[in-house]
């Protein structure tokens, strides 16, 4: 897992014959690039902005996976301290149906309009 984070921090300055074989072809070609090697002043993982995905195909799925696996990681981490705190001793009887959408709500940044959900709403008046 070093290498893999190394790797992605900055490629520049790793050992080409340490990384994955399928990588190796790539990276001489990115080290040799007159264009990415002008851009000396960025920081930890900008480089990859300007990789192409056309040019380097494996090396552009590389970044995606790893980028993936750290988001990934997060949102189930967190979902999990939410479950955690919506399952208390009290609250153990909760139905799977309930704590899915216990879970999507609290989990979601998205803000409910309450006003323009009021206003949506007709009232049904007795007769």
């Amino acid at each position: 897992m070093k290498i893999i984070f190394q790797l992605f921090a900055d490629s520049r300055v790793v050992t080409i014959e340490d990384q994955d074989t399928e990588l190796q072809m790539e990276l001489c070609e990115l080290h040799s690039d007159i264009l990415l090697s002008s851009k000396q002043n960025l920081t930890y993982g900008q480089l990859w902005n300007f990789v192409k995905p056309d040019t380097y195909p494996k090396l552009h799925n590389f970044v995606l996976k790893v980028t993936s696996m750290l988001g990934s990681t997060h949102i189930c981490e967190c979902t999990f301290s939410t479950m955690k705190m919506l399952k208390l001793k009290q609250r153990n009887r909760l139905s799977q149906e309930a704590l899915k959408s216990y879970l999507c709500i609290m989990t979601t940044e998205m803000e409910a309009d309450v006003v323009a959900l009021i206003n949506e709403h007709t009232a049904q008046f007795s007769h």
